[in-house]
């Protein structure tokens, strides 16, 4: 391998996890509202989508909204991530392999949170169960720095 390989490797793993961090957190509400029209309200997915369109601004409703509540922590963990990735020198490989393995256990962790927190919400309907929507930036902002010192420290175990 060769440093020019590996800078590209780190470029590329960089961009995908920004990339892939902002995407699902502004999709996670919609496709969670989608998967439940489908499996537990019978839906064809057809009508899910046009659902979804119909409620995205709705009074009620407002899944832009929530969307835009579930973004705000994934964004600004995107944003560290590009920095944290971007400001590696390129002869330290080792470094590199650990904060990758950390931010990828602490977006792993976020969105596998998210993902249990919409569908939860949506399968199980309760009247205060919106506050949900709202708790859910401020946890997913405490779960990111547990996340990426769990991955921290299997990086450091696994990249002696």
């Amino acid at each position: 391998m060769t440093p020019g390989h590996d800078r590209r490797q780190l470029l590329f793993l960089t961009l995908t996890i920004y990339w892939s961090s902002i995407l699902f957190g502004l999709t996670a509400p919609w496709i969670s509202n989608i998967a439940v029209d489908v499996l537990k309200h019978g839906q064809p997915l057809v009508q899910a989508i046009h659902q979804l369109r119909l409620h995205l601004f709705a009074p009620g409703y407002n899944l832009f909204l929530i969307a835009a509540l579930n973004a705000a922590p994934f964004v600004l963990f995107a944003v560290v991530a590009l920095l944290h990735l971007g400001l590696i020198p390129p002869e330290e490989c080792r470094l590199a392999r650990r904060r990758s393995l950390a931010l990828c256990v602490a977006l792993l962790l976020g969105i596998g949170l998210s993902a249990w927190t919409h569908v939860m919400t949506l399968w199980f309907p309760d009247a205060q169960g919106a506050l949900a929507y709202f708790f859910l930036p401020f946890v997913l902002l405490a779960l990111f720095p547990l996340g990426y010192l769990a991955g921290r420290g299997l990086g450091a175990w696994l990249f002696r």
